[in-house]
């Protein structure tokens, strides 16, 4: 009788806790979806975002399914799934996990596909894209964290990866929509100082950061393209597709070599090193290559656009390093 006592006891405090969930969910769904609605309207893009369903948590997440980008009646893209988490939005700290799952344009096709990256490795039914963006700002630090990972199956995955510093001033004029909206007006009618307006942007410093590649099929679909239009075999002298499987061995090997004689890659750490992974990756040998920026000190925007004529020269003050 006890134990059955106990059992109901621990029955009821489950409903209760059950219920209390149920409704802190509806109530966070609830508010989420005012809250979106709300920047949408801020921002004229209401009538522009769709949404079948949302629900959230009452700490910080939420789903968004079967999003619509455009009119419902002819959409220009959709969305399987939009995860938000981690979001916070204080004074001194705004920090965010955001990810898409399934991007498509209407024909079932990823948002890619149109591209002229993707179209030049000669697929474009590829099928739709993941992207995840991840930030962490901190303005009593003056600093900020972002991360991109992008997954387009049958053709590339990127990862990449940024620590910035002095970002108050940009973040600020960002957040400033009429200086954005000035700034805008001023570049369509070509008036003013638009480099004086832009000065914020340009004391971003970047401290360390990251771009990795991994191919998924776009390499190797590209070498395949190569071959067959832009190396010719000769009649008589075997099988074709081994005739240009050999002179493209020849001709990536001799671009390396050429790349490590006239130092092509002058502005990586070491030059050498980068002109391999390079032609590792494009020749298919490996199917990832990862930049790395390890500067002695950040390098700013505006260090970046003053050598913008000596591009090796930029290079060098990132320390950069290329490896497979």
């Amino acid at each position: 009788m006890i134990n059955q006592k106990n059992g109901l006891i621990a029955g009821g405090v489950v409903a209760v806790l059950a219920c209390a969930w149920w409704g802190m969910g509806a109530y966070a769904s609830g508010k989420a979806e005012d809250e979106l609605v709300a920047l949408l309207d801020k921002t004229g893009q209401r009538n522009m975002v769709h949404w079948q369903s949302i629900s959230a948590s009452p700490f910080g997440s939420a789903k968004l399914k079967q999003v619509t980008i455009g009119s419902q009646a002819s959409p220009i893209a959709t969305i399987e799934l939009v995860k938000i988490s981690g979001l916070r939005n204080t004074a001194d700290r705004q920090s965010g996990d955001v990810t898409i799952e399934g991007a498509a344009l209407p024909n079932g096709n990823s948002v890619l596909s149109q591209t002229d990256l993707i179209r030049q490795a000669g697929k474009t039914d590829l099928p739709p894209a993941n992207l995840r963006v991840r930030w962490d700002y901190q303005r009593d630090d003056d600093n900020a964290e972002l991360q991109f990972n992008l997954e387009q199956p049958d053709a590339l995955n990127a990862e990449l990866s940024l620590e910035l510093e002095r970002v108050n001033g940009a973040v600020g004029m960002i957040e400033n929509g009429a200086a954005m909206g000035a700034l805008g007006m001023m570049g369509l009618m070509g008036m003013g100082r638009i480099d004086r307006t832009l000065a914020p942007l340009a004391e971003v410093r970047v401290k360390t950061g990251s771009l990795s590649l991994k191919d998924d099929g776009y390499v190797k679909r590209s070498i395949e393209l190569y071959k067959r239009y832009n190396v010719a075999a000769v009649a008589g002298e075997g099988n074709p597709d081994k005739q240009r499987a050999k002179q493209f061995e020849k001709f990536v090997s001799d671009a390396k070599k050429q790349c490590i004689q006239k130092k092509a890659l002058a502005g990586f750490k070491d030059n050498e090193d980068a002109c391999k992974a390079v032609a590792n990756f494009a020749s298919g040998d490996d199917r990832s290559i990862t930049l790395t920026l390890n500067p002695r000190n950040g390098v700013s925007v505006a260090e970046m656009l003053s050598g913008s004529n000596d591009p090796n020269r930029v290079l060098a003050l990132f320390s950069p390093t290329l490896k497979n």
